[in-house]
């Protein structure tokens, strides 16, 4: 299953006293996630945050993974599951088929 996953910074969160030790730590995070396979991608957001599909094969498993953020205890997230987009036009063409019918 896919899962897009938008994660902001908490306003007001406290952060660690080690900034730089929290940054590297997730973008190496990050990078371990992209060469697996778990990460499709990661983006950057400009006006802070960022975003990427993750891939997981159950809501425990998304659970995990995100758990597992250097950065879980600053950001929050928003999560959409994603289907193909082939399926849908597939549902969508054939029922428009039928109704000509």
């Amino acid at each position: 299953m896919k899962f897009l996953v938008i994660q902001r910074p908490i306003a007001g969160a406290p952060w660690p006293e080690d900034r730089l030790a929290l940054w590297e730590s997730a973008k190496h995070w990050t990078n371990n996630l992209l060469s697996d396979g778990t990460l499709d991608c990661a983006y950057n957001l400009p006006a802070g945050g960022g975003l990427g599909i993750v891939n997981a094969d159950s809501h425990e498993q998304l659970t995990e993974i995100l758990a597992s953020n250097p950065g879980s205890g600053v950001v929050d997230y928003e999560i959409h599951p994603l289907s193909d987009v082939n399926h849908l036009f597939d549902l969508a063409i054939a029922a428009n088929k039928r109704r000509k019918q």
